[in-house]
């Protein structure tokens, strides 16, 4: 199947790189594997388009992907569906708060972002990382 990330995530990611040039790609990822195909999840595309990415902490390069999620879940961002960091979830359906994440990976090696579908899935606009 053809697949292409939403271009708000392409965005976020280019900024990322762009700030943190060094920082270790090793837990990233766009599309997901043959696991989150046999579930629901922003990795597998909806109508050819990826909702979610996978930004790796990489603090020894300057990138604490926890901090990151707080700047992000405190810009109250209208693209942003759901952030999960550090065994935190936190959306504007909590209120803009972290609540505690019980899922089967904590998300301490890396940062979940998913957005909503379109149109905000495609958004550019500069993100408040």
């Amino acid at each position: 199947m053809s697949w292409r990330p939403a271009r708000s995530i392409s965005k976020l990611r280019d900024q990322v790189n762009a700030r943190w040039p060094k920082r270790s790609r090793k837990s990233d990822g766009i599309i997901g594997d043959l696991a989150h195909s046999r579930r629901a999840s922003d990795h597998n595309p909806v109508r050819g388009v990826v909702h979610a990415i996978d930004l790796t902490h990489s603090p020894a390069t300057g990138l604490d992907v926890h901090a990151l999620a707080d700047r992000m879940l405190a810009s109250r961002d209208p693209r942003i569906k759901y952030l999960i960091s550090n065994r935190r979830i936190g959306s504007a359906k909590t209120g803009w708060r972290w609540n505690r994440y019980s899922g089967s990976n904590p998300h301490s090696g890396h940062l979940h972002v998913s957005v909503h579908l379109a149109p905000r899935a495609d958004d550019i606009k500069e993100w408040r990382i």
